[in-house]
């Protein structure tokens, strides 16, 4: 029944959202554009696209040699089906990556999925600093004159950006104190904790014992050294796959600001509305950035948004897929496997942390 709701409620979110996307465009200026893209820029999109998952395996393959040392072929079948994961009923796809990964070499669900932890925590710390240069250095392409409440909403996404700068030094701290001063770090959030629920606490000292678990791996600097450029490199990739699209659909400006700013309202869209398959939020993100904030065609920014979006899914899809029938599995078993991982993992009181 939760499932169920789950997915009812991005259902709706995504109409609302392709409302929103297409309220102001026909069928006909839409097949109009489709048929003026130039498709030979789309391939160098889907091909960066896969680059970028595969910079994704090699970073991995280093945040998992604290427990094992694996092949890097081994590691795309698990982290593909993952990715997958992620848009099937359950979007438990980093609970299934950790199982799958565990089950077929042998480590533990922790293990595994502390390392998922440190991987997505150096992702956020590179958005929030996309997140500081698009909403404070270059804050001044938005409109000054737009305002909410009264406030203009430059303003508030300066102080948006500011607080991210204040995030990004904070989890840095986070992290090197976890890292250096593991046993001082735990006994504070056990203080801090104490006023919570049970189920909240257990939760949290699960979390916080994996992710110690995980950082084990920073105190090498060589590994970490490794991982900052991996994850400079993924999200570097990350942007430029727009880039090949800016000429498929002409685009008026073929900037790095555009890039950063299109980069940045997606990821922002794509949290704040989760939809299956990021269907409408996606767009949305596209048709703000690329319409509302840089002024190119409605239709134009509709478009783009369908190809990206459309691109980015093929490829997700078509990746897991093919590993999902190479192993001999079904999407009947996975759907089925991700909701019992999610759900054990949901019902299970975390072991005893010792903070």
């Amino acid at each position: 029944m939760k499932k169920t709701r789950q997915l009812l409620i991005g259902v709706l979110i995504a109409v609302g959202a392709l409302y929103y996307t297409l309220r102001n465009v026909s069928m006909d200026e839409l097949i109009t554009s489709f048929k003026d893209i130039d498709l030979i820029y789309v391939f160098p999109a889907i091909g960066l696209t896969l680059l970028s998952y595969v910079t994704r395996a090699y970073r991995w393959q280093i945040l998992l040699r604290p427990f094992k040392e694996i092949p890097i072929s081994d590691i795309y079948a698990p982290l593909m089906i993952g990715f997958m994961g992620n848009i099937l009923p359950a979007r438990a796809g980093e609970f299934l990556r950790a199982y799958l990964m565990g089950k077929k070499h042998g480590i533990t669900f922790a293990g595994a999925f502390s390392s998922i932890i440190v991987e997505r925590l150096f992702d956020l710390i590179i958005l929030l600093m996309l997140f500081v240069w698009v909403f404070v250095v270059k804050v001044d392409m938005f409109d000054t004159q737009l305002t909410f409440s009264g406030i203009s909403v430059q303003s508030m996404l300066a102080g948006f950006g500011k607080f991210c700068a204040i995030l990004v030094f904070g989890l840095l701290s986070f992290i090197f104190l976890l890292v250096y001063k593991e046993k001082w770090v735990k006994f504070c959030i056990a203080w801090f904790a104490k006023p919570l629920p049970d189920k909240w606490r257990e939760k949290i000292f699960f979390m916080v014992g994996e992710f110690a678990l995980g950082c084990k791996i920073i105190k090498d600097f060589g590994a970490l050294s490794k991982i900052i450029f991996f994850s400079t490199l993924i999200w570097a990739l990350f942007v430029a796959t727009y880039y090949p699209l800016y000429f498929a659909f002409d685009l008026e400006e073929k900037s790095l600001e555009s890039l950063l700013l299109l980069t940045v309202m997606v990821c922002v869209l794509i949290t704040i509305l989760p939809t299956p398959g990021f269907l409408g939020s996606f767009n949305a993100g596209v048709l703000i950035a690329l319409h509302e904030i840089k002024g190119e065609a409605e239709v134009t920014a509709v478009s783009f948004g369908m190809v990206s979006w459309a691109a980015g899914f093929i490829v997700l899809i078509g990746g897991g897929l093919f590993f999902v029938f190479k192993d001999h599995m079904s999407v009947g078993s996975l759907i089925k496997t991700e909701g019992e991982v999610k759900a054990e993992l949901e019902h299970t009181e975390p072991a005893n942390q010792n903070l």
